[in-house]
């Protein structure tokens, strides 16, 4: 894919479950001439769901990479994963792009996960565009889902109106252009008879087009002009500005059409390369200098420094381990040494490879705004041991401190910089599992090591005497994904236990302590002291790691006090669980002068925080779940009556699409079986997605 870098996109497609998005991208990568013929879902042919598991299931489990041509643009594609099981793998990769596809189904309109989306794309400052799918479905009404949508993103704006709907839909007229698609035929029409288009009467689409100027009257002075002498603004006026609103994010773009469709996604195509923004003009995050703290901000130019964002890793059996990664500075070629900001790990690049789903293609370089991936091997290590200090265990453990792992700033050697990390929600759900014989107690510590790396929103811990491994992750569907891929693709012989809550603790209140360090390290007596004081916060806030008034530290001994705090927070002193909802206050910090430096402020971090915890106190939370049901209407009695049975409570009965929708929230301990429990009490006509909503204090 060649093209300069004014005419690259980075552009993810997102939805909630079974809105189309996966053949919605089968029919880009088809009409780009990436693909001979377009995959089905249902027979398990797609490019982008190219695992045994989301095939089987036909659902995507995790982000692919596709790189096409579309015009004279170059768009990296990613494809994400629809279920809220999965909702880290959107989270990673809204950190890596530029724009995105939000698609909505048109028969279903808005749901839990569209909402979801739209909220994490406004707050990555990501500009949008949307596509109604399905119109071509019974039931689907495009004035519906804009209704939804508008009033969810005031910013939509409908650039199409649809020339019939359900069994007799034709197509669509562009507002801006005013050509009408003809799906029926498969032409455009480049002109509209004067008294229209059967079934859609002239004036109903000049009142659309007039809505849509006045919108963009507000935003651009030659469309007003034309505007208020009365005159017709120019298809050409009415572009460029809506890429300008695009971009600035005050407008979002609504087309509509189906997935299967040439001519719909050809203009959502068309839509992309006009509204969407470069990475020159989408920009670089902000960064910091690891050893000053100081605000830095790279060009997004060739020209500049290197510097790139890993967002995610995984092993290939031909390329090995294989760290994806946005450019967003400067250029990488295979050879090219690096450093990694947080750790200071030199690097070299091996191997550089374009991504497309589940093959890879050779690259010469990587330029700022590109995303690709490169093989990475160690030339150097500035601190080692950093698995045990932080708390992890085993192989499972391992996989995350390895040098290029997802988060992992990376930058030239003279110009370090180090962007936010990545961060990855707590699980809720945990199994255990166990070798089926002794002798395969290894092989599954390895293959937890290759999925923990490909998956970072797991987590797992191996009793040592034992080898029992505790699996834990965001649901029920998320653990069988990974257990069917430990077998499936490692080879992995296992037994899995049943799914069991994963809670929390939150303080009781707050405490100070102090740790005086002092201890041979390695043949060097090394001393320093931590002060902090940590203190809770309401719920929902976080974690958060402070400095006292007046005291400055380097974002690197910053990193290792928030590790060695973390650590210790990981393990309540109530049950054990992990604490949440803290804001630790670091009061005085003297760091030694020693190499070891770091490795000791982390020590000393976690035993002052564990003296804290046991002075404080902590209560355990266990998991409440946002649960959204669609059924109809006579099956509401059923399900509502399901629900009370496992300790749920109502909060909001909908019409929705000739059915109901039901907003409900239950106790997770109280949901397992739940699934089969509401399909048998609806005759299989209901169900439901549940996502995680807060932790609320334990009651039995």
């Amino acid at each position: 894919m060649k093209s300069s870098r004014g005419s690259v996109r980075n552009i993810g497609i997102m939805a909630h479950i079974d809105a189309g998005k996966t053949s919605l991208t089968e029919r880009i990568l088809f009409l780009s001439g990436r693909i001979r013929r377009p995959g089905e879902v249902d027979s398990g042919t797609t490019a982008t769901d190219y695992l045994s598991v989301e095939r089987e299931r036909g659902i995507t489990v995790k982000a692919a990479c596709v790189r096409l041509a579309w015009q004279d643009c170059g768009v990296n594609l990613i494809d994400t994963p629809g279920h809220v099981d999965f909702g880290s793998e959107v989270q990673r990769s809204l950190r890596v792009l530029d724009g995105a596809i939000l698609v909505i189904c048109g028969v279903a309109g808005l749901q839990s996960r569209t909402e979801g989306m739209l909220r994490a794309c406004r707050a990555r400052g990501l500009p949008l565009l949307a596509f109604v799918n399905k119109m071509d479905r019974r039931g689907a009404s495009f004035e519906r889902v804009m209704g939804e949508f508008s009033a969810l993103c005031p910013e939509a704006l409908a650039l199409q109106v649809p020339w019939g709907e359900n069994d007799s839909w034709q197509g669509a007229v562009d507002l801006v252009s005013l050509e009408a698609r003809d799906e029926a035929s498969g032409t455009v029409l480049p002109s509209l008879p004067s008294e229209g288009l059967p079934g859609l009467p002239r004036q109903a689409i000049q009142a659309a087009r007039l809505s849509l100027v006045e919108r963009l009257a507000e935003q651009d002075d030659p469309v007003m002009e034309a505007w208020v002498a009365g005159l017709d603004p120019s298809p050409q006026d009415l572009a460029r500005a809506l890429r300008a609103a695009s971009i600035a994010g005050t407008v979002v773009p609504v087309l509509l059409g189906s997935a299967f469709s040439d001519l719909a996604v050809s203009a959502l195509l068309d839509a992309v390369a006009a509204f969407l923004p470069s990475p020159a003009e989408q920009g670089c995050p902000t960064g910091v200098d690891p050893a000053s703290g100081l605000v830095l901000r790279r060009l997004p130019s060739p020209e500049e420094l290197f510097s790139a964002l890993v967002f995610k890793t995984q092993v290939e059996e031909q390329a090995g381990r294989l760290s994806w990664l946005r450019v967003w500075s400067g250029r990488l070629k295979p050879g090219d040494l690096m450093v990694e900001a947080g750790s200071g790990t030199a690097l070299k690049a091996q191997r550089l490879f374009a991504i497309h789903a589940d093959s890879l293609e050779d690259l010469d370089e990587a330029v700022a705004g590109d995303i690709a991936a490169v093989s990475l091997v160690a030339t150097a290590r500035k601190a080692a041991a950093r698995t045990e200090a932080s708390g992890m265990n085993g192989a499972a453990g391992s996989a995350r401190s390895a040098a290029g792992s997802t988060g992992a700033s990376l930058c030239a050697p003279e110009a370090p910089i180090l962007y936010e990390r990545i961060g990855f929600e707590e699980p809720v759900v945990s199994i255990a599992l166990e070798p089926v014989a002794v002798a395969d107690g290894e092989a599954l510590q390895g293959a937890l090591a290759v999925l923990l790396e490909d998956d970072p929103s797991l987590r797992a811990s191996v009793d040592g005497e034992t080898g029992r491994v505790t699996l834990a992750g965001m649901g029920e569907l998320h653990l069988e994904v990974a257990v069917e891929r430990l077998r499936a693709e490692q080879g992995i012989r296992l037994r899995s236990g049943k799914p069991q809550v994963s809670c929390r603790e939150s303080l009781s209140g707050s405490a100070e302590a102090t740790c005086d360090f002092d201890r041979d390290m390695n043949g060097e007596r090394v001393r320093g002291q931590v002060s902090l004081r940590l203190s809770p916060r309401h719920r929902g806030a976080g974690r958060l790691v402070t400095l006292a008034p007046g005291l400055r530290l380097g974002a690197v001994y910053m990193e290792a006090l928030r590790r060695g705090i973390e650590a210790s927070a990981s393990v309540g002193p109530s049950s054990s669980w992990p604490v949440e909802d803290y804001e630790a206050v670091i009061l005085a910090c003297a760091p030694p002068s020693t190499r070891q430096a770091e490795l000791a402020l982390e020590i000393a971090a976690s035993m002052a925080t564990r003296d804290c915890l046991g002075k404080a106190g902590t209560n355990v939370l266990e998991p409440w779940m946002r649960l959204e049901f669609r059924l109809p209407e006579e099956c509401l009695g059923a399900a509502v009556t399901a629900l009370s049975a496992r300790g749920g409570r109502v909060e909001a009965i909908e019409d929705s699409g000739g059915g109901k929708t039901i907003q409900a929230a239950a106790p997770l301990r109280l949901l397992f079986g739940f699934a089969s429990e509401l399909r048998s009490a609806t005759a299989g006509r209901a169900s439901y997605q549940a996502r995680f909503l807060r932790f609320e204090a334990e009651k039995r």
